[in-house]
């Protein structure tokens, strides 16, 4: 009777040492299985809500958007609205009621009439054509301080002031104010395929 005892006894250890060997595998799974889980939703949110800095986006507007600029020289407004891609360009220009379009290839600059195309060097006269350079820009503004208001990051330089907006990403116009007024709309940064004329 002993023996069957024993056995008995036996069965209920091993049997106990089994259950106890599940319990502690299910713990070890779920608990791994819940921080790998965690963990993946934070990265991921880490990623979603990193901004770019200034100089980031800056560097992003280099050849490749549309634009939309109105400046403002005295009494006279002049508008170019256009696309640029590389060494290409095409849009239009307005002064008061005034259209000229305009084709840009490397560094010449067409007219845009009656389907061909008209060498011109006037495009940009009477306004400064580097305020409408990214890279002017940057150099004008690389060794001073700036404020920073809700991506609104303002600029005083001696006798100029500089107004940069931005979004998340992207740099959505910028403002130079002196004795003149150029504001430069920027949109579509990076989306465009291709310029025709």
């Amino acid at each position: 009777m002993e023996d069957g005892s024993n056995n008995k006894t036996s069965a209920y250890i091993q049997l106990g040492i089994g259950l106890v060997f599940i319990i502690i595998l299910v713990v070890f799974v779920k608990v791994n299985g819940v921080n790998n889980n965690d963990s993946k939703p934070q990265n991921e949110e880490k990623e979603e809500i990193k901004e770019l800095t200034l100089d980031e986006k800056l560097s992003k507007l280099t050849d490749n958007y549309k634009y939309n600029y109105e400046i403002t020289i005295g009494e006279i407004i002049y508008t170019y609205n256009g696309s640029k891609m590389g060494l290409k360009e095409s849009g239009y220009l307005q002064i008061n009621d005034n259209y000229l379009y305009y084709y840009k290839d490397n560094n010449y600059t067409y007219e845009v009439k009656d389907g061909g195309l008209f060498q011109i060097d006037n495009l940009y006269s009477n306004i400064d054509a580097n305020y409408l350079d990214i890279e002017y820009i940057k150099n004008l503004i690389k060794d001073y301080e700036y404020t920073n208001e809700d991506n609104v990051y303002t600029y005083n330089l001696e006798n100029i002031q500089i107004i940069i907006n931005t979004d998340k990403d992207n740099i959505t116009s910028i403002q130079i104010i002196n004795e003149n007024n150029y504001k430069l709309e920027y949109s579509d940064i990076g989306n465009i395929k291709e310029i025709n004329y």
